[in-house]
């Protein structure tokens, strides 16, 4: 959906992190945009930040973040300065209620098993973040969504629409690919 909706001109803002390993190669076939890829680094946590920066500089242009969850709630006050600031954003949370990166980070750098107590620190389900109420409680208009139908459908209106919109986007997500790849390098080493 964001490869095929995505406007002319837009900026792409992506700190989707492990739910979109490949989202610049995933949106080589869409309109002609400025791809923001906001990890420098190994930082988490500035896509929010950038997708405001962007929309400022260039108010005349739809911006569309992809933002992961976890790192979300690194920056998660900029919601309200996205509202105060009547910016033209789409802001696409990408929820599996994990710190997913981290996990890959964690068997990058850990020897052996992980223990539950290691494990529950890099899950944000308990409580599960609502991020439709947190984005409301800074002013910006905010839906949840289930599907690839739903989600294909509240992105078309975010697009369409002027000024800041957040798309709380449930997904499931299997990290042992992106594990297995660090182990494999980890041991070609």
């Amino acid at each position: 959906s964001v490869s095929l909706l995505l406007p002319e001109d837009a900026i792409l803002v992506d700190e989707s992190a492990t739910a979109g390993f490949d989202m610049y190669a995933q949106t080589a076939g869409a309109r002609r945009h400025d791809y923001i890829y906001a990890v420098p680094g190994a930082a988490i946590g500035n896509g929010l930040p950038v997708a405001l920066g962007a929309a400022i500089a260039c108010p005349q242009r739809k911006v569309v973040a992809l933002q992961a969850d976890g790192s979300g709630m690194y920056t998660n006050q900029a919601l309200w300065s996205i509202a105060r600031e009547k910016c033209d954003i789409a802001i696409v949370i990408l929820k599996n209620d994990e710190y997913a990166i981290l996990n890959v980070e964690l068997a990058r750098v850990r020897e052996g098993e992980t223990t539950p107590r290691m494990q529950s620190m890099l899950d944000i389900d308990k409580p599960s973040i609502d991020w439709v109420s947190l984005a409301r409680g800074m002013g910006v208009p905010a839906v949840a969504v289930t599907s690839a139908e739903d989600f294909h459908s509240e992105f078309r209106k975010a697009l369409a629409r002027k000024g800041p919109r957040l798309i709380e986007a449930t997904m499931a997500q299997d990290l042992q690919p992106y594990v297995d790849l660090v182990m494999q390098m980890r041991q070609a080493k």
